[in-house]
């Protein structure tokens, strides 16, 4: 089935301010984890990082640690990286091989599906190893376009449940098939959602990326609020309506896109949309010897960035050939730190493109994204405006965010951080409004009865 084109209905949203302070309280950071952190499907990396039996991936998120390991019998796992004898983390982060969970403190293993196996001298504990207490505490796992998910709620709904549209919407790339071709992580001096913010709109571009109205066009982008998630469909291969090669064939066009899939730019006479045409064409030709299937993809899917935000903090920067996947990671206790994950995905079956190593950089000691990544001067000026906005939000002067209708992603987003907030308020009232709990307190450690 092809992606739709069609509009989502207006989400009918208020244009109020946003405080400040959800950017920057560390209560506001502590009611996030404990109402949505802790109850909505995160992504926690790629499926083909979890080939064999024994291969593993970490998720850091907040304040916990989560494996998740591909099993013998090829179903995943998922459990809290934590010994259960006296709390050690079993792996570091990161990806890797194992054929068992070993404790480097005192030596309790754990197999591969996270029950205990062994614990040192186990005659010494008296009160015996109940293995349903001791194994590895169990976290939901699932996949979708070979991207894997984990949900620390126990109770929590089916993953397609929670994806609602993004399947349709995104299917016809086929992204299991896809390759990753760069990877990093980069911890930046900014609250999560300034971060998921400043890729939720084109309203920035004029003034952040100047450059690039030559062929992208923010003017005529378009922007769709869905249940959870959001989209905004970006207008590339096309000049901006503020620049003054709008409706012709810049030279931008021509060195950016049109070079770059084999068109012979001194050749070529058409206009703004026959490059567009062209740049497409080209691109279904160039497909056949990588292997990818662009059958399900209109012209301006070849053309555009179809941007995609998958609650809470996962965003697609979708091409036909490549695209750029985003992760927004809370730090564990300062809401003005966060960690930003960045993989390049290939859309090249038939070519052998080694897995690269996860690289790591600080916006803190100036690190830089030009020339490691396609892109990545892009990036780069996104990177040097967030630490500054972060440090605005702390000012006196600065209270609200004050959203046009460019920034209506920004403004469901908040909608739907409140909303799951809401729930959790009303929880605790509830549990509140039942007074103290009846149950007997319990005897002191090393104390008779």
């Amino acid at each position: 089935m092809p992606t739709p084109m069609e509009r989502a209905p207006e989400p009918g949203l208020e244009y109020v301010p946003i405080p400040k302070t959800r950017y920057t309280s560390p209560e506001y950071a502590r009611e996030e984890w404990d109402a949505m952190w802790t109850k909505t499907w995160v992504c926690a990396g790629r499926e083909s990082d979890l080939v064999r039996p024994g291969d593993y991936v970490t998720l850091e998120l907040g304040r916990e640690s989560i494996l998740i390991v591909r099993q013998p019998d090829q179903s995943l796992v998922a459990r809290y990286n934590v010994c259960m004898h006296r709390g050690n983390r079993l792996r570091e982060p990161g990806r890797g091989h194992a054929s068992k969970f070993a404790c480097l403190f005192h030596g309790w293993e754990y197999g591969l599906d996270g029950s205990l196996q062994k614990a040192l001298d186990p005659q010494c504990f008296k009160q015996g190893l109940d293995r349903s207490k001791l194994d590895l505490r169990p976290v939901q796992v699932d996949t979708w376009a070979g991207f894997v998910f984990v949900n620390l709620d126990p109770q929590a709904g089916p993953l397609r449940d929670y994806l609602g549209v993004i399947p349709q919407h995104l299917d016809p790339y086929h992204f299991e098939r896809w390759k990753i071709s760069f990877d990093a992580t980069i911890e930046i001096e900014c609250n999560w959602k300034t971060c998921v913010d400043a890729f939720n709109e084109a309203y920035h571009l004029a003034a952040t990326h100047t450059w690039t109205l030559e062929f992208s066009d923010d003017t005529r982008t378009l922007y769709d609020c869905y249940d959870r998630h959001t989209r905004m469909l970006f207008p590339e291969v096309q000049a901006s309506l503020r620049h003054p090669g709008a409706n012709t064939v810049t030279p931008g066009i021509k060195e950016m896109f049109l070079k770059r899939v084999g068109v012979d730019v001194e050749r070529f006479e058409g206009d703004w949309q026959d490059a567009r045409k062209v740049f497409a064409e080209q691109q279904r030709k160039l497909a056949v010897n990588l292997g990818a299937d662009l059958s399900d993809l209109n012209e301006s899917q070849l053309c555009d960035d179809f941007h995609y935000t998958v609650f809470p903090n996962m965003t697609f920067n979708t091409h036909a050939l490549f695209t750029w996947v985003f992760w927004h990671r809370p730090h564990p206790t300062d809401p003005n730190k966060m960690y930003f994950d960045f993989i390049e995905i290939m859309n090249a079956p038939a070519i052998d493109i080694p897995r690269p190593e996860k690289q790591r950089f600080s916006t803190a000691a100036g690190d830089t994204l030009a020339g490691k990544c396609n892109g990545g001067d892009l990036i780069d000026e996104d990177l040097y405006n967030l630490p500054r906005i972060q440090a605005g939000m702390n000012s006196a002067a600065f209270q609200d965010l004050h959203l046009c209708t460019q920034e209506v992603r920004i403004l469901h987003f908040h909608k739907t951080l409140e909303d799951y907030l809401e729930r959790g308020r009303a929880e605790r009232a509830r549990a509140g409004s039942q007074g103290p709990s009846q149950e007997q307190p319990r005897s002191q450690a090393g104390t008779r009865g």
